[in-house]
């Protein structure tokens, strides 16, 4: 795929509005360094949409010291139960042609929406746009990368075609994207935002469903330099080993309902994901730290009907 690469100085001057959404939940810590983060940004015309679902004031303080930024807008979010309350509001309240989710402990470069703007404007086959992971810890120091570059080469980034993309997520088991503070994409590409995808029974890997949906429509670019990054800590939800365990077991329905759609995979590539789940599951099926999880004779019981999965397709 050939992209045209332009700074945002290039763009015309009215270059859209992106909607910049942070839920956040009792750690104004990490919030106030996302938040800084995410108001430094180099492209101007945004709008920055804090929900917050805390039990307690803490975040509400410290927002005041930010309240004479007017991209700032902040709602008390008092009556969300749950996470899924805290997020869903967003699609009323945000204006913007462009969304990019900001977790409250992640980070974003401060260059992150130049550069993304740039080339999805230039590009209008590009439905999403991501780039290779950063990380840093609970203090925001660099972290080593944690899983293999894809881009290796001297380039600012590169383009992929959507359906290559989706197949390979779906056989590897991977989330190529990255998490939500790590993309880019248009809000009229996307029906199935987060909290859809919730409804639709994706809890934990609603990320994914929100690529593959937009990997559906066309194609992404990925810079080969973090444009965001992930933070790595102790209060993270993602290591809890219900979620690790629960993500599995949505990984097979989702590779299940892309295989029944005749989107993305065929069948030799259904069963090269389904041997993957398994494979993974073998490996850690006698590990304490999943066996004491609350959902692991659930998961123990998804992941032993893949032979039977497997074998049904191959009669």
């Amino acid at each position: 795929m050939k992209n045209k690469l332009v700074n945002i100085q290039e763009i015309d001057s009215s270059h859209p509005l992106v909607s910049i959404m942070i839920p956040t939940y009792n750690r104004p810590e990490l919030f106030e360094k996302t938040l800084q983060s995410v108001l430094a940004q180099s492209y101007d015309n945004i709008e920055v949409l804090v929900n917050d679902n805390s039990t307690n004031e803490d975040t509400n303080s410290l927002i005041r010291k930010y309240e004479c930024d007017s991209r700032l807008k902040y709602y008390r979010n008092i009556n969300a139960k749950c996470k899924e309350d805290n997020f869903r509001p967003f699609e009323h309240i945000a204006k913007g042609e462009y969304l990019q989710w900001c977790m409250d402990d992640d980070v974003l470069h401060k260059d992150k929406l130049s550069m993304m703007v740039s080339v999805m404007m230039l590009n209008p086959h590009i439905t999403l746009t991501s780039s290779q992971r950063g990380f840093i810890d609970e203090n925001g120091n660099f972290l080593e990368p944690m899983r293999e570059t894809i881009i290796k080469d001297d380039v600012i980034g590169r383009g992929y075609k959507g359906n290559a993309i989706g197949n390979y997520m779906l056989k590897e088991i991977s989330n190529l994207i990255g998490e939500p503070s790590a993309a880019l994409f248009r809000r009229s590409d996307l029906k199935h935002h987060y909290w859809q995808a919730d409804c639709r029974g994706y809890k934990t890997i609603s990320d994914v469903v929100m690529w593959l949906e937009l990997l559906e429509k066309g194609d992404l670019f990925l810079f080969k330099e973090p444009l965001s990054y992930y933070r790595c800590h102790s209060q993270q939800e993602g290591q809890q080993p219900e979620i690790i365990l629960l993500s599995r077991v949505e990984w097979l329905k989702l590779l299940q309902e892309y295989y029944e759609r005749h989107v993305f995979i065929s069948r030799d590539d259904y069963i090269y994901g389904l041997r993957k789940l398994r494979e993974n599951y073998l490996s850690i099926k006698y590990n304490q730290r999943y066996m004491s999880a609350a959902n692991y004779s659930a998961y123990c019981e998804c992941m032993e009907l893949i032979p039977e999965i497997i074998f049904s397709i191959n009669k």
